[in-house]
């Protein structure tokens, strides 16, 4: 017997389909893992931008952890996450279970441009235009307030109101770019089941409760980790409408702080290490997230 038949040839290897995913790789490496890799030794480092890092330590984190108005940020900012997320989710679930029930009709398309033109537009501008209409003593939505005694204006001055008025507004243009995930998902259901359980008898609450709900349960974590990272990422918002104000801390955020420190203050290695700390919070929710997703969720399919 020949050598060649005891041991035949092993294949070639062929490197040429990984040249595909070279492009993404390469994009995922520099804009991604490096400048992680950059923040991370930035954060135990004295920089300013202008001179040269100096090696400090923990210096930066216990500065950090030490800083009140850093605390009321992440404070506020899980307030936000906690109220903007569960709202923009129900919002946008019922919208969209109402869509897919009644149909194509003028009403339900008014009612979905209307909620995802928002989602289109930069952040920064529905923030200024809000701002304009609460504040501008002749905006049609100050018209509206003054019939029922109320002053839009002091909404965003009240540290009281401050908040919350963020809060409404960021589930309002948040939950229409979620409501197109979930008609995408509603769309997938076969129409057996509802015919079934409507030969069975179920009312519309029943279906609604024991087939659409538990089939958008996966979607749901998936909007939910989405709106998590998007809310702990908010930054446009606050800053466009009141900039962390009014006062020094009522609406403040971690990225408004992170921001601040960055290009006003010029404290590079302190903001690095607020970044981290919100990579760090943002990577335990993907993780859960993940685990959350990978059970087996859907016993109908």
């Amino acid at each position: 017997m020949s050598k060649e038949l005891a041991y035949p040839r092993r294949k070639k290897q062929d490197w040429s389909s990984y040249l595909y995913i070279l492009p993404m790789l390469a994009i995922v490496i520099f804009f991604w893992i490096i400048p992680i890799l950059i923040s991370v030794v930035l954060s135990f480092t004295q920089y300013n931008a202008l001179s040269t890092p100096h090696f400090n330590g923990v210096e930066n984190y216990k500065a950090l952890f030490e800083d009140r108005i850093f605390r009321q940020s992440l404070i506020n900012t899980l307030i936000f996450v906690i109220t903007v997320v569960p709202g923009q989710t129900i919002l946008a679930f019922l919208t969209a279970s109402w869509i897919d029930r009644k149909g194509k009709n003028p009403a339900t398309q008014f009612v979905r441009w209307a909620m995802f033109i928002p989602s289109l537009a930069s952040v920064s501008i529905v923030g200024i235009v809000c701002r304009i209409l609460l504040n501008n003593p002749s905006s049609p939505l100050n018209t509206l307030f003054s019939l029922f005694g109320l002053n839009p204006s002091l909404l965003l001055g009240s540290e009281k109101a401050a908040f919350p008025t963020l809060i409404v507004i960021e589930i309002l243009i948040g939950s229409g770019y979620y409501m197109v995930i979930y008609l995408a998902a509603l769309l997938d259901i076969p129409h057996s089941y509802y015919e079934a359980a409507k030969i069975d008898g179920a009312s519309q609450f029943q279906i609604f409760w024991k087939i659409t709900f538990p089939l958008m349960r996966p979607m749901t974590l998936l909007v939910i980790l989405l709106g998590s990272i998007s809310a702990f990422q908010s930054f446009d918002l606050v800053y466009t409408m009141t900039g962390g104000g009014p006062g020094r801390s009522t609406t403040m955020t971690a990225m408004v702080y992170l921001y601040l420190y960055s290009f006003k203050y010029s404290k590079i290695g302190f903001a690095m290490a607020i970044g981290n700390v919100l990579i760090l919070v943002i990577a335990v929710l993907t993780i859960v997230q993940r685990r959350l997703a990978g059970r087996k969720e859907n016993i109908l399919y």
